[in-house]
Order: C-alpha cells, then structure tokens, then sequence
C-alpha cells in the first residue's frame, strides 16, 4: 500500500515517461514555483478578487495531473468554477480552506517523494564506487 494519499508517484513517473531526472526536475519546479503560485491564489482569496482566484486555480490546476492528484485538480477545478460564476465569497473560502489542506499535503508528499529519490541515488551511487 502507497504512503501517498495525495499524489501518485506511478502517474507521476509516466507522465515523465518514466525518466527519474525529469521526474526529480518536476518535483524540484513543482516544489518551488508551485509554493509561489499558489501563495498568488491565497493573496487573490484574501482580497477577494475573483478573476485572479479564478485564473490563478486554472493555471495550477494541470500540474495536479501530472502529479497525480486527480482529486485536488478537481478542487482547483471547483474553485476555479465558484469563482469565474461568482460564487458567494463564503463558498469560495470554504473551497480554498479544503484545497490549501491538501495542497500542503501534496508538498509534503511530494518532499517525501523527493527525498526517497534521492536516497535511492545516493544508495546507487555508492554501490557503483
């Protein structure tokens, strides 16, 4: 049974067609820029600004594909819908509030993820000298 409840490490990988650099490059980008976008879309919350809560979830959204978070493209997806329609501000925070929860999962997962990449590097070059 997987560790991950969030993101999936076997779509992930395919997604990358199976090539580990680019899956630990995907990470990496992943773990930085997507901190930073999605900090964007909690200032747009907070100042309500609909347009940009809505964009903001709608350029996040495709990377949860490739992560294999199906389940948390579909809470940007609703997000993003509540706010394109104009949801009541109070949908949309309750949306975000579930989102931010499993968004800082899948960071940490992914973190976790990264770093058992690594290890098994390490383990392999090690083996090699």
């Amino acid at each position: 049974m997987s560790d991950f409840k969030i993101i999936n490490p076997d779509v992930l990988k395919s997604s990358m067609m199976n090539n580990m650099e680019m899956v630990k490059q995907l990470i990496a980008l992943f773990l930085t820029q997507g901190k930073v976008d999605f900090e964007t879309l909690e200032n747009a919350v907070s100042e309500k600004n609909y347009q940009e809560i809505g964009s903001k979830a709608h350029h996040i959204k495709p990377t949860m594909e490739y992560i294999g978070a199906s389940n948390l493209r579909m809470l940007f997806q609703d997000l993003e819908q509540k706010a394109k329609s104009n949801g009541s501000i109070e949908e949309i925070e309750d949306a975000f509030s579930m989102l931010k929860r499993d968004f800082n999962a899948a960071m940490l997962e992914l973190e976790s993820y990264s770093t058992s990449l690594a290890d098994a590097s390490f383990g392999t070059e090690a083996k090699c000298k």
